[in-house]
């Protein structure tokens, strides 16, 4: 275990080291224009409340999500074809990253968010502008509604492998399909045969137990028949991929 001295503090006490984060959120698009700026300062001084230090990020603007996302609202599912997305990189310590998520989950203008460890000189979310063009219907609501290919410049089958885009599944978003393939799972057969417990344990073991793949088994084998229509209704009952 390392040992860190700060200023005021009693030697040999336990300091833990910050680590690099990305926050990449989209905001519902009923959020005024002219308040996107307290949109963003608000989950800035989430993360200065909790001792971060914001390293850089990209301003919120206007995007066409890649399929349609909802959200329960007043307790009423609603649709969303566009959003405002940014994103924020900063380091924190660890011990407190659980409690910050959870602040930022409770942010009602929030429409969907991923939150990834990553380091100080990688940016995932780019500088750019962030473009997203819509996908064929069969995209349904996600974990994060990122495409994978635009996260990470690859996908498997462009490294010659057969594999299926697993974020069709609600409750994977790039991040996990990512994890999930180096994890040998590439297809909705794959996924399909997997078994929670080992799901969960991956999760784990990649700091994503907040998500629960309980559903995912079922949603893959509806994908790899081709069921479209059922998976739409099986998915319209789920909230991020999690039974109501």
């Amino acid at each position: 275990m390392n040992e860190k001295n700060t200023a005021g503090s009693q030697e040999g006490v336990y300091s833990p080291e910050p680590r690099v984060y990305e926050l990449g959120y989209i905001l519902s698009s009923d959020v005024n224009e002219g308040n996107l700026g307290e949109e963003r300062d608000a989950l800035v001084a989430l993360i200065t409340n909790y001792k971060g230090i914001v390293i850089s990020e990209g301003q919120p603007e206007l995007i066409d999500l890649a399929y349609p996302m909802s959200k329960v609202i007043n307790n009423k599912r609603k649709t969303f074809s566009q959003g405002y997305f940014g994103w924020i990189k900063f380091d924190i310590i660890p011990d407190v990253i659980n409690k910050f998520e959870e602040e930022v989950d409770e942010r009602t203008s929030l429409l969907r968010k991923l939150l990834i460890k990553t380091v100080r000189e990688n940016t995932i979310f780019s500088e750019q502008p962030y473009k997203l063009s819509k996908s064929s219907s069969h995209n349904e609501e996600g974990d994060s509604g990122f495409s994978s290919e635009e996260v990470s410049g690859t996908s498997h089958e462009d490294e010659g492998g057969e594999g299926d885009d697993l974020t069709k599944i609600e409750g994977i978003g790039p991040v996990i399909a990512g994890i999930l393939n180096q994890n040998g799972i590439h297809s909705f057969q794959d996924l399909s045969s997997s078994k929670v417990g080992d799901l969960r344990n991956i999760l784990k073991e990649n700091e994503l137990s907040q998500h629960d793949p309980k559903t995912w088994s079922k949603q893959a084998t509806l994908a790899k028949n081709g069921k479209w229509d059922e998976l739409k209704v099986l998915q319209d009952e789920l909230i991020g991929g999690r039974e109501a």
